[in-house]
């Protein structure tokens, strides 16, 4: 076997490599998601705490998902990507041994650090072994592991937790990390870093600082203390933060985020509607486990069955999707794929108010069905819209700002979830209801509030165009 044969064999090794990163993300993602109301109970949390051991990880991962792209540009994409794998292993094991709030959230937190590397690097990483008439095939077959890691992480994160306590879950994700690290050293090949490109410090600085006080400043319920002005100064902080973000990203040669992408119709109007889709998605996918805790009494088991549903509709509906997008255009699958996810949210908010329990599961599977075929719907023709629409010269950047929309999406999703489910409960609460009913009247004006997102998305996607053409402004 020649040395050229030897390195086209090992291509497919590296979208192996790869494949097995975006499986661990969206198997963490899932898997935590579901067993969150055992977490809950096990360290005494409240709500408002219980969403930041979802959100935190999103929020680093969103802070340093474009920085660690540029950064490997900088030092090589394969180291950073091997040490990806090695402190998600790290990581994870620190998250099961676990067994207070703030050692949780330290793991979490370093969980998305890990992460970052690998979501990062990888999309780069397959760009450079794979030449371009291979590529779009190569990054449909890594999306089908992102989709098994979601259809797998429900099940097996509510069979685990109720045969053996919810740390589990934490450790099932080793030896996934550890193949990775393994099949990374022999398969990825050294790829020369382009030292030229200066990294945008101070852009990075400002993004960290406005993310983080933006994110605090929507889930105010976690400050127990002088919440007004803390409030206040969060406000402050990210109306500087913001200002000082957009100013220097004018200015800079090479920005962490091309503020100019966004006078491009196919990308403004898509990347916020990638935001809106993913917060309806992760809306749900936050605030139902609770309900079939909380009201319905179900297991961990019975609840990671049911939550696997809708990624289960996502893995066959996406490539469908993606495949009628090149005949169609991006803008009537996309705005489909908003009206299922709207619709969902008001399905699922009605849901309280069924008068049967037939009718409420009845309710309850349709919506998780139609969930799975907003997002699975939406996300292929959205992303070959706003790919298709960026210069070939920003391409990397472009897939950045996608990745950033969307976390930022489901960042928002959880916010509603959790700090305004728990403000409306509390409420309702002090005005007389009962504990029941209260919760069943946050759960409807939440999903009431998803919904109204929902629509702004339609609103996006039917903007959008079904053509690219070279350069189109806003």
């Amino acid at each position: 076997m020649t040395a050229s044969t030897e390195k086209r064999d090992r291509r497919w090794y590296v979208l192996l490599t790869a494949g097995i990163g975006t499986f661990l993300s969206s198997l963490n993602t899932s898997i935590t998601n579901t067993v969150l109301p055992v977490i809950q109970r096990s360290l005494g949390l409240t709500l408002s705490q219980s969403e930041w051991i979802v959100l935190i990880y999103l929020l680093v991962l969103t802070l340093f998902l474009l920085p660690v792209g540029k950064l490997s540009d900088l030092i090589g994409h394969r180291l950073l990507f091997l040490c990806g794998f090695a402190l998600f292993a790290l990581s994870a094991a620190l998250c099961g041994l676990s067994r207070n709030y703030l050692s949780l959230l330290s793991g979490r937190a370093l969980l998305a650090v890990a992460g970052s590397m690998i979501l990062a690097v990888g999309p780069a990483l397959l760009s450079a072994t794979f030449p371009p008439a291979q590529l779009g095939r190569v990054l449909g077959l890594q999306a089908i592991m992102t989709y098994i890691g979601l259809s797998l992480g429900p099940a097996l994160g509510g069979w685990f937790t109720e045969w053996w306590g919810w740390p589990v879950i934490f450790f099932l994700t080793i030896p996934f990390s550890l193949l990775g690290l393994a099949a990374g050293i022999w398969a990825i090949p050294e790829i020369a870093s382009n030292r030229r490109k200066p990294f945008d410090l101070k852009g990075f600085f400002f993004f960290i600082i406005g993310m983080t006080a933006c994110t605090l400043l929507l889930n105010l319920n976690v400050i127990t203390g002088n919440r007004a002005s803390i409030g206040i100064m969060l406000l402050l902080l990210f109306a500087l933060s913001a200002w000082e973000f957009v100013r220097v990203e004018q200015k800079q040669p090479e920005p962490m985020l091309d503020l100019r992408l966004f006078r491009i119709r196919n990308i403004g109007f898509g990347a916020l509607g990638a935001a809106l889709n993913y917060l309806c998605f992760f809306l749900a996918l936050f605030l139902l486990p609770f309900y079939f805790d909380h009201v319905l009494k179900y297991s961990a088991a019975a609840i990671g069955s049911l939550m696997t549903i809708t990624p289960l509709v996502m893995t066959v509906s996406a490539p469908i999707s993606g495949a009628l997008s090149d005949r169609t255009g991006p803008r009537l699958l996309t705005t489909l794929g908003m009206v299922f996810s709207t619709s969902a949210l008001l399905l699922f908010g009605f849901m309280v108010k069924m008068p049967s329990s037939a009718a409420l599961h009845i309710v309850l599977i349709l919506g998780l069905i139609l969930a799975g075929l907003g997002t699975g719907t939406f996300a292929a023709p959205n992303n070959s819209a706003i790919l298709g629409a960026a210069p070939r010269e920003k391409q990397g950047v472009a897939s950045g700002t996608l990745a950033t929309f969307r976390y930022i999406g489901m960042m928002a999703g959880i916010t509603l979830g959790g700090s305004l489910f728990e403000l409306l409960q509390g409420c309702l609460a002090d005005s007389g209801f009962s504990t029941k009913s209260a919760f069943h009247g946050a759960f409807l004006l939440v999903m009431l509030a998803g919904a109204l997102f929902g629509f702004m998305g339609i609103i996006c996607t039917l903007a959008m165009a079904d053509k690219n053409p070279e350069k189109q402004e806003t």
